[in-house]
């Protein structure tokens, strides 16, 4: 399915997947970890929403016209899309494509929900819903050719003669996209989802509590732009969710919305990074980067529509009280400043096109490796990853025992995401391990530019590692 980066809510930093009917089935990984226990009720309120609203939709058949659907529907939007995830973890495919069929018959075409929406039906088996969802997709825009062309969820449809159609629309769709997306300092600041929410949050504010999520979501999520909806799509932002935040942190969202709302500013010092990567890598593009309001759930991921960030996590000032934030929050609430490394990381995902994410070795270079072209291309890591890197290098030989022990399997608990530290020991010790085996890669390459398109499309993530040279130095 359409690949998109989940991040913070419950976990490290960020990971690059494929949304992928498996990929629903799994808990989101996220920029900035480990959850806290503030994040937990949340997400446990939520679950429990949803588990409620998926016995009531029992037998719910969706309409089988692509009309507009009338006033009096029993779910929003945003329901259909939290149903259909509900319905994915099941394996119930043909469930979780009917709901998000409705939404698309509600009116939303964004390329990656009518490709999601293929998906689904591809996994089913229905070949005729399923090409006619991925044409339509492609034709709203999707462009995602590497993706398309290794997508799990759409090997059934290989070997039918629209196959070769949908493959070379995409192909056009790709050259159409680099072409309007090549020059770095062409890439788009969208910041209206934040002016959208200040409007909606002094109208839920208000209101009494009980109309505030109704609010939001009318106001901020169902208008938004399609980064937005991205991630209301995949449970990143959620009306009800965000409704409970503004209430439980009331003074701190009351004191950011100066900040966030300048937010734009770090835009200068992101555009000076997308050009130095370009200097690097010619084939470089640029995307779109939304930036919105959210729960303070986490930092930055990416979908196919561009980069997406959460300006609450970049809001921190003198003047901003952290008083009602639990540990987690204070520890990876950060300035403003720290939006170019972030971006710039991000946009090193939105490049790369790894053959496999399933070991923890790939997803230690996936990460580690957007962090090492992401510091070329800015000058400089984040923060948080600076002290990991300040812990992490005098144990260096140690860690590198551990982690060869365990790398070729799939248990990330001990080096990426929530949980993944202990004691003294920081979270997320695989994105320096990534880092630390890219670095030597590079150093290594005497075509450096080569070897840049070698970080981002990985075949073998093994192979990667031998040519590294990264263990002969122990």
């Amino acid at each position: 399915m359409a690949n998109v980066r989940a991040n913070g809510r419950r976990s490290g930093r960020t990971v690059v997947l494929p949304i992928t009917a498996a990929y629903l089935l799994q808990p989101g990984h996220h920029l900035y970890a480990p959850i806290g226990k503030e994040k937990i009720m949340r997400a446990l309120l939520a679950w429990a929403t949803v588990l409620v609203a998926a016995i009531m939709t029992i037998g719910y058949v969706p309409q089988s016209t692509r009309a507009t659907s009338q006033p009096g529907q029993s779910q929003s939007i945003s329901e259909l899309f939290k149903l259909s995830r509900a319905a994915a973890r099941r394996k119930d495919f043909a469930k979780a494509a009917q709901l998000l069929e409705e939404a698309v018959a509600r009116g939303k075409h964004d390329s990656g929900l009518l490709y999601d929406t293929a998906c689904l039906w591809a996994r089913t088996g229905n070949k005729d819903k399923a090409f006619q969802f991925l044409l339509e997709s492609v034709e709203a825009g999707y462009h995602q050719a590497a993706h398309l062309q290794r997508d799990n969820d759409l090997l059934s449809l290989h070997e039918d003669a629209r196959w070769a159609k949908a493959t070379a629309e995409c192909e056009r769709q790709q050259t159409k996209y680099l072409k309007d997306h090549s020059d770095p300092d062409k890439t788009r600041f969208i910041t209206s989802d934040i002016i959208r929410f200040w409007k909606a949050y002094d109208h839920a504010m208000a209101a009494a509590p009980k109309d505030r999520a109704a609010i939001v979501q009318r106001e901020y999520i169902d208008p938004g732009t399609v980064g937005l909806e991205d991630l209301n799509r995949y449970r990143r932002v959620d009306a009800e969710e965000l409704a409970r935040a503004i209430e439980q942190y009331a003074n701190f969202y009351k004191a950011i919305r100066s900040v966030t709302l300048a937010i734009d500013q770090q835009r200068a010092e992101t555009i000076a990074a997308f050009r130095k990567f370009k200097r690097l890598y010619a084939p470089a593009s640029f995307p779109d980067t939304y930036l919105v309001i959210g729960e303070f759930g986490g930092g930055g991921t990416a979908s196919g529509n561009g980069l997406l960030i959460a300006a609450e996590m970049f809001a921190r000032k003198p003047e901003v009280p952290i008083m009602e934030l639990g540990a987690w929050e204070k520890s990876v609430f950060v300035e403003p400043t720290e939006l170019p490394p972030v971006i710039a990381h991000e946009m090193i995902h939105f490049h790369q096109a790894y053959a496999s994410v399933s070991t923890l070795l790939c997803n230690c270079l996936n990460e580690g490796s957007a962090d090492f072209l992401g510091e070329l291309a800015s000058g400089r890591l984040a923060a948080r990853t600076q002290r990991i890197h300040a812990w992490a290098n005098p144990r260096e030989r140690q860690l590198w025992d551990e982690f060869q022990k365990e790398m070729n399997g799939a248990d990330m608990s001990h080096w990426l995401y929530a949980g993944s530290g202990k004691g003294d020991r920081p979270d997320d010790l695989g994105y320096w391990i990534g880092y630390k085996i890219t670095e030597a890669y590079y150093r290594y390459a005497t075509d450096k530019k080569q070897a840049i398109k070698d970080i981002l499309m990985v075949k073998d993530c093994n192979e990667f590692l031998r040519s590294s040279r990264y263990a002969a130095k122990f």
